[in-house]
């Protein structure tokens, strides 16, 4: 149940249905495929049919009912009642809920979950589909969350203390300065008062009955949505749905729920400066204005929301422009109309700064804006922009029928609580290919003339504390934004952009060998510059090529004064682009394509991945060959790039959570300069262009030994030959391969690390367990199952029976470079007055964990492990990284056939094993994080 706050950023992709004579006054069909119905009691039903994944049906219980809805007294009980809903219901009291479903192989908090916003609470409930009586308990669950709640009031007090401890985890330098500017961001309407976390004060000292009021009131069935997509018949859902929810019944003096809280129009401009000692980016929010979002009904609200699209992505192009100057004057910039809180839209402008003073971001952005307003765009621009809108519906359509269930049912959640349009992806389709074309570039420009000015605009900059005296004060602000739309602009100017990528004669290689696996349904080839590829052609999507490609390598082979520079000349190329494109270039040259291609050097390997859509295959290829052949070295970008970096990482330390784990890396590791480490000005002044390339040419000039995995929709007929040209090709000469260890190693024995930073009153338990391991199928399945063992754990103890954590819990792995070893961590956020009681539980666990695994806990993880498998075999992103990593760690590709197979044969004593191996009390790293002591005020005489 994660934390839920607005985002103001968030950008509605809309679409659009057609008529061969497309009349615009026509409401907007809903799609076909899905089943629509109200009960008499006024809940409404979505269902559909889906089987991708097949066996598996996605549930959704959508509560018309969030924080907005709260008195005085309730702040934050909208958003506990959803907690309530995981701690004791009528048919599943106490926590039997979760251990239920954690029998039929869902995952609390992964699959299992629930949030609440301003508005709304949504439970989500994947499960199984393959067997009945799991799916007639799936609206068992439902129901329960409906309307069953027991309300125990054992249960209320402890969870009382998990959600102020997830209260806890929202305090910091952000929350802090959301707290002072929301009031006029939300221009002080109730929204400002009613973040769904809700208060300390409230969460604290609320009564039962005042929880038990709020759900009587709002947990009702005229004010709910359940949603079924998946592997199920419609005709038992919606008898499932009738047989669960038709007798329930509404409120006798039910509160009417008000559609639109008020948000007053501004009608004066205002500003605010704040900043905080943890603060670690300068963000600049310019709010023009906030207005009610009209309904789109029609065919004819859509075409205008295709303008609203159309002119967003145009402006955006053209600020991620000015990232690429060399002296940029944001890292990352956004304008448009976007939604805001339900029912209202805004004009946002948003910036992070960098180290450049705010006046040079604002102006900036208002100044591509006022640019766009007074010139408009270049019908160069507008094609592009046109080609992109274009490109999206065919691809929307193209995968019609392998739209994943979890995608369609948050569909029909904005369509049940903000009437958003729901037509099929083949209306879509036809309508875009009809209007796109008809939008004409002055039609783009009249509407960029009607975007809102800064006139009213509030105006909020949050920065760190340390460069105050930089910051103008708030008056300033709004006369630095009042300028900034009234300086003079020029027209926008670019160069032209390439028709093609390669124009060079390429001298193909040819296949030297091929070799067939029939139960993976793959083919590898060797081609005659020494680079192997296997390919596995797949229907899991109908418009996607994955690649990955890779061979052992990396910068641990250079010596350390040189890491930075090896560490970094992969990502470097990136942001300078190919031949004699920039990044903008290409991505002007790509437009209306789907490609996607990054070079990487990792620490003991380098290699390609990347993405493309079927008809774009040709263009993917002929741009890993520039990747590799023609990588472009521009010292502009480059030092923007390092410019931009070193700016956001520079006051990243002053963040505690940062701050702690920097500091555990370095003891973990004896300072090592081969460990991961937070970058800081050092490091960045010693990154040099013409090191950085150079070793990025040596890496990639020779591809001896490079392996490629393409997994997709692809024709093999047509694919070797273009693979035989642009991957044959490429240079290569025998040379070893391989990587080099550095002997990183952790520090052994018992290392107990206090650490104070920050001024909340957070604190941090982490472990930290690492040594060798044996990598092999059995040893990587125990030691995966050790580690959900121990979540299960932490999940009953510390969080439900002691009440002491929201989350947090084990993460580990078992990797074969440079040496086979594991790592296997806990982080624990919890309150400084409970680590030692946590500290204790958490060794309980770990030393049960080595005598003591529960068979029931083995077969849930079991059954977890069974069910994700059986999922991801549906995916091309499970079979890519499952053939691509085994061909790096030198494993049996076919071991993924018979997954099921070891799973099922692990046993308590396996994991028992692993725990007493990996679980080692003699060699362990303990930290704990506590916040600063309050700085004592000076006192005056």
């Amino acid at each position: 149940m994660p934390r839920y706050f607005f985002s103001s950023l968030l950008l509605l992709l809309l679409v659009f249905t057609s008529y061969s004579q497309t009349d615009l006054n026509r409401p907007v069909p809903v799609d076909s495929a899905v089943l629509i119905g109200k009960l008499p009691n006024g809940l409404t039903y979505y269902i559909r049919q889906n089987k991708k994944p097949e066996k598996k049906l996605e549930l959704r219980l959508v509560v018309n009912a969030g924080s907005i809805l709260e008195e005085d007294n309730q702040q934050g009980l909208a958003h506990f009642m959803e907690h309530m809903g995981f701690n004791g219901s009528k048919n599943f009291p106490k926590n039997e809920l979760v251990d239920y479903l954690q029998k039929t192989g869902v995952k609390f908090g992964a699959d299992l979950n629930a949030y609440t916003s301003f508005d709304e609470t949504v439970y989500i409930l994947p499960i199984p589909a393959d067997d009945p009586v799991t799916v007639k308990k799936g609206f068992t669950v439902l129901e329960d969350w409906a309307f069953n709640n027991l309300m125990d009031r054992n249960e209320i007090e402890k969870e009382r203390g998990v959600v102020l401890e997830e209260l806890r985890l929202s305090k910091g330098a952000q929350e802090r300065m959301m707290r002072k500017y929301l009031p006029l961001l939300l221009n002080h309407s109730l929204y400002a008062r009613r973040l769904p976390i809700g208060t300390d004060t409230v969460l604290k000292n609320f009564t039962p009955e005042v929880l038990e009021s709020f759900y009587k009131q709002w947990y009702r069935p005229n004010l709910m949505a359940v949603i079924v997509v998946g592997d199920i018949d419609p005709r038992m859902a919606q008898a499932f749905i009738v047989e669960h929810f038709g007798k329930a019944a509404n409120p006798a003096n039910e509160k009417p729920r008000v559609a639109m809280v008020p948000i007053a129009e501004r009608n004066t401009p205002d500003a605010i400066v704040l900043t905080d000692e943890e603060e670690t980016s300068t963000t600049i929010q310019i709010l023009n204005y906030i207005r009610p979002w009209k309904p789109v009904n029609t065919l004819a609200d859509y075409r205008k929301e295709v303008l609203n699209n159309l002119a967003t992505t145009l402006l955006s192009q053209r600020l991620q422009e000015k990232t690429q100057e060399a002296n940029p004057p944001f890292v990352f910039a956004f304008t448009g109309l976007s939604p805001f809180v339900r029912g209202y839209q805004a004009s946002m402008s948003v910036a992070v700064a960098g180290d450049n003073p705010p006046a040079e971001a604002i102006n900036a952005l208002i100044g591509e804006t006022e640019k766009a307003r007074k010139f408009g765009f270049l019908p160069a621009e507008i094609e592009r922009g046109r080609s992109i809108l274009l490109k999206q519906a065919e691809q929307s359509f193209l995968e019609k029928d392998k739209l994943e269930s979890r995608v369609i049912a948050q569909r029909y959640i904005s369509h049940f609580l903000q009437q958003s349009p729901i037509p099929g992806e083949r209306d879509v389709y036809q309508f875009m290919k009809e209007i796109v074309p008809g939008i004409s570039d002055q039609e783009v420009n009249e509407y960029v003339k009607q975007l809102p000015s800064t006139q009213n605009a509030v105006t909020i900059v949050t920065a760190p504390e340390a460069i105050r005296d930089k910051l103008p004060t708030s008056q300033q602000l709004m006369d630095i934004v009042k300028a900034a739309g009234e300086k003079q602009v020029t027209a926008y100017e670019e160069k032209e952009v390439r028709t093609n990528l390669i124009d060079k004669k390429i001298t193909a290689g040819k296949v030297l060998k091929k070799e067939t696996n029939a139960k993976l349904g793959t083919t590898t080839y060797t081609l005659s510059n020494n680079v192997t590829v296997t390919i596995k052609p797949t229907q899991f999507k109908n418009d996607q090529v994955l690649m990955d490609a890779w061979r052992w390598g990396g910068y641990h082979k250079v010596p350390v004064a040189d890491k930075s520079n090896a560490q970094y000349a992969a990502q470097m190329v990136g942001e300078m682009g190919v031949k004699d494109m920039s990044p903008t270039e290409l991505k002007k040259f790509l437009s209306g394509k789907t490609v996607k291609v990054s070079p990487y050097i990792n620490a003991h390997e380098e290699g390609i991945d990347g993405s493309s859509s079927v008809k774009d295959f040709e263009t993917f290829l002929q741009l890993i060959h520039l990747y590799v052949t023609e990588p472009r070295k521009n010292a502009d970008l480059f030092n923007s790039a390092i410019k931009k970096e070193s700016s956001m990482m520079k006051f990243l330390k002053a963040d505690p959570m940062t701050f702690f784990q920097d500091t555990l890396s370095k003891v973990v590791y004896k300072n090592s300069p081969w460990a991961d480490r937070l970058p800081d000005e050092k490091f960045y002044n010693s990154l040099n262009l013409d090191k950085s390339f150079a070793f990025y040419q040596k890496t990639f000039g020779n591809l001896h030994g490079m392996h490629f995995t393409f997994v997709g929709n692809l024709d093999e007929k047509t694919a070797i030959p273009l693979i035989e040209k642009y991957l044959g090709s490429l240079p290569s000469k025998p040379m070893p391969v391989t990587f080099k260890d550095n002997n990183l190693r952790p520090v052994r024995g018992k290392v107990n690390l206090e650490i104070k930073k920050g001024k909340e009153q957070q604190s941090m338990l982490a472990l930290h367990f690492e040594g060798n391991a044996t990598f092999e199928t059995k040893e990587l399945l125990s030691f995966r199952a050790l580690v959900e063992i121990l979540n299960i754990q932490v999940i009953e103890k510390l969080r439900e029976d002691m009440s002491g954590m929201y989350g947090g819990g084990f993460y580990g792995s078992i990797e074969k470079r440079p040496y086979p070893h594991y790592t296997l961590e806990a982080s624990i956020p919890c309150g400084p007055e409970n680590v030692e009681k946590l500290t204790t539980a958490l060794f309980d666990i770990i030393r049960t964990a080595r005598t003591n695994i529960q068979e029931k806990d083995l077969q849930k993880v079991k059954t977890t492990l069974i069910k994700a498998y059986e999922t991801g075999i549906q995916t091309n992103e499970y079979w890519l990284s499952t053939l691509s990593n085994s061909w790096i760690n030198r494993r049996d590709p076919n071991l993924a056939l018979a997954y099921k197979k070891n799973v099922e044969a692990i046993t308590v004593e396996d994991v028992k094993r692993a725990a007493q191996k990996y679980l080692d009390l003699n060699n362990y790293v303990k930290a704990v994080l506590y916040p600063e002591k309050p700085k004592e005020e000076k006192k005056t005489f």
